[in-house]
């Protein structure tokens, strides 16, 4: 008699059920789907949608609870439903996969399942991370990671600093800790980062490989897409670029010239987006998420509108401060400090230059956006409500992307780096530039900001005529004039002064 014949004599059934399984699953998995146990400490598997993505991870992490008794497992899925659904329950989820030989119990309530060899796998949600935070594990497996939303990086540290064990076999040897991530590609940084690692073993795959085991009419259906960023990404399994996924180019944002005066700004107005609800309060940490303003001055230029970004800012602030912060907003002055001379009051227009302070406020009408339009409006300060109704972030930006193609939005340049804009400029550019939808940013409350003041620009602006630039600054003197408050406005300019805020400074 063999060894190999002696040793199976011997085997318990859930042994002879794990080499049962394993072989089945050696001729059944194509040559991508086959992942060496321990060659490597971190694997990307990224793949077109119906690749076998979620089969390769249940199998390979039956592979380490029959080959490492004991050991114990993590498994990460987006959303408790999906572990319940897909992960765990699925048709090629882990209840399927491991033969019922080699289980013990399931508890589908905590999401654990025992193996008869003492193995446990702990099913978590990157809806909730810090359940991370206190087990430990040898193996860890991360289902569909680029739609763990803005939970994807906090979800991914903790499992680099949870997955921390090495296993010991029999025969003395150490195996250490291994993660493997499965994900149809998104334009994330992190998923960029981790899969340009020089460690990182990845594997690449496209729907066409599953062919065989996949409905016709479902790649008839494909067919519409083919050429599309879609097709490259949902089928062909690319990893785009955040620029080429992203919904506002960058490069159709303009830069206003450091050297030339800024313009004539028939508007000017203050996009706020309050982010301060009870549902975005961090209890544990007792910190606000962020709200964004970005402040907009809209005139006109080769005869059409335009806008400019004066200001942008987020930070963590409560209602107070945020109740304190808006009012300081409509107060501020925009322009260009330098003689505010409107003597001669009829005249050349370059001998003088605009100060002007914001004439709208715009709240998003929802959450804290409510409380603080009511706040504001008791103590004598109008704003304007604006409600996306059910539209999600992506669906706005791409409602207002024609503006920004249309090369209708400005920022103000560098005094260094000829060409781009401001530094100040950089946390907004970051997020709107790169925003291709949920969890593509670390932040989004400049996205939110952005698109409402972009959207109120369209109502009011895109469709309008315009005023050449010297004839409207020649009749606002006249109208002055006309009025006889040249002085007093030249005085009201003076108070103040050094408050006056420049895009340029």
């Amino acid at each position: 008699m063999s060894t190999l014949a002696r040793r199976l004599q011997a085997a318990n059934d859930h042994e002879i059920a794990f080499i049962e399984a394993e072989h089945r699953w050696l001729r059944r998995a194509r040559r991508k789907q086959l992942l060496p146990v321990d060659e490597w400490s971190l694997c990307v598997v990224q793949a077109g949608r119906g690749f076998g993505k979620t089969l390769v991870g249940s199998n390979w992490v039956r592979r380490c609870a029959g080959l490492y008794p004991g050991c114990v497992i993590h498994v990460i899925a987006p959303t408790y439903g999906d572990l319940r659904g897909v992960v765990f329950g699925g048709p090629s989820g882990l209840i399927n996969t491991i033969p019922a030989p080699m289980i013990l119990s399931i508890n589908n309530s905590i999401f654990e399942i025992r193996l008869v060899n003492g193995t446990i796998i702990k099913g978590f949600s990157a809806e909730t991370p810090d359940r991370l935070r206190g087990p430990q594990c040898h193996f860890t497996w991360g289902d569909e990671a680029a739609a763990w939303g803005t939970n994807a990086e906090s979800v991914i540290s903790n499992i680099d600093l949870s997955t921390r064990l090495f296993y010991t076999t029999q025969a003395g040897r150490r195996v250490q800790p291994q993660r493997l991530y499965t994900t149809t590609p998104r334009p994330l940084e992190w998923l960029k980062n981790m899969i340009e690692r020089r460690s990182t073993r990845v594997v690449s795959g496209t729907t066409m490989e599953n062919r065989a085991n996949l409905a016709e009419a479902f790649f008839n259906e494909l067919a519409q897409y083919e050429g599309t960023q879609i097709y490259r990404q949902e089928v062909l399994g690319e990893l785009l670029t955040v620029g080429e996924a992203a919904i506002i180019k960058r490069s159709w944002l303009r830069v206003w010239p450091n050297d030339r005066p800024l313009p004539w700004f028939d508007f000017v107005y203050v996009s706020l987006d309050t982010a301060f609800t009870e549902a975005t309060f961090d209890k544990k940490d007792f910190e606000p998420d962020f709200t964004a303003c970005t402040v907009w001055g809209v005139f006109p230029e080769a005869k059409r509108w335009n806008m400019m970004m004066l200001e942008c800012w987020h930070e963590q602030i409560g209602f107070p401060e945020l109740i304190a912060r808006a009012k300081r907003e409509m107060k501020a002055r925009y322009g260009r400090r330098r003689d505010l001379l409107f003597k001669p009051v009829v005249g050349d227009p370059q001998y003088h230059e605009q100060v002007k302070t914001p004439d709208l406020l715009i709240i998003e009408d929802k959450g804290a956006g409510i409380s603080l339009r009511q706040t504001l409006q008791y103590e004598g300060i109008d704003s304007w409500p604006y409600n996306p109704g059910k539209a999600d972030k992506l669906s706005r930006l791409h409602a207002i992307s024609h503006i920004a193609a249309a090369g209708r939005i400005w920022l103000p340049e560098s005094k260094v780096m000829r060409g781009e804009p401001r530094s100040w400029c950089d946390p907004f550019l970051k997020e709107v530039t790169q925003y291709a939808g949920p969890g593509t940013t670390r932040n989004d409350d400049f996205v939110d900001s952005f698109s409402q003041a972009a959207r109120y620009f369209a109502d009011r602006w895109l469709t309008s005529g315009v005023t050449t630039k010297s004839e409207m600054k020649t009749d606002t003197l006249e109208m002055m004039v006309e009025l006889g408050e040249d002085q007093a406005l030249y005085d009201a300019m003076r108070q103040g002064i050094d408050e006056v805020r420049n895009p340029y400074d």
